[in-house]
């Protein structure tokens, strides 16, 4: 691999990384926004009563597909034999994983605003992502680091 091949290749890497949580966050703030009205506000007449069932599948999914998430991101190991392809490929699979693991951090704010409906939730939720996404953005010497780990 040529060095403009492999700074392309990081290139790439940041770009799907930010789409990425752009596509996630998408996701999750329109099925937060398609959800609120299966949800009760705090006009409801018993707010605990209708919410309830709703927060508790959330509260016990939550945790395990994040230990689900972080394993598999865990499992995803490089090798100095393989060839830098598959290497590549795999730190893009890791980077997928670890994204969503990530884009978990934001699911009480959308349940937050779910529950309390002000706009400031969908706000932090969307600086949250930002936040998240300029702190892991790929560079070549986080592959590096990878790859010699």
């Amino acid at each position: 691999m040529t060095n403009a091949e492999y700074h392309a290749n990081i290139q790439r890497f940041r770009r799907r990384h930010w789409l990425h949580f752009a596509v996630q966050g998408l996701l999750m703030g329109s099925a937060a926004l398609l959800g609120r009205g299966r949800v009760a506000g705090p006009a409801a007449i018993n707010p605990a009563l209708a919410t309830w069932p709703l927060l508790l599948a959330l509260a016990a999914v939550l945790p395990l597909l994040g230990v689900v998430l972080y394993a598999v991101c865990q499992s995803i190991k490089p090798n100095i034999r393989r060839p830098y392809a598959e290497n590549m490929r795999l730190y893009q699979s890791r980077l997928i994983v670890r994204n969503s693991l990530l884009g978990l951090l934001g699911l009480p704010l959308l349940a937050a605003y779910l529950v309390t409906r002000q706009p400031i939730d969908l706000a932090t939720y969307a600086a949250l992502l930002l936040l998240l996404g300029w702190r892991t953005a790929p560079s070549a010497a986080a592959y590096q680091a990878w790859l010699l780990s």
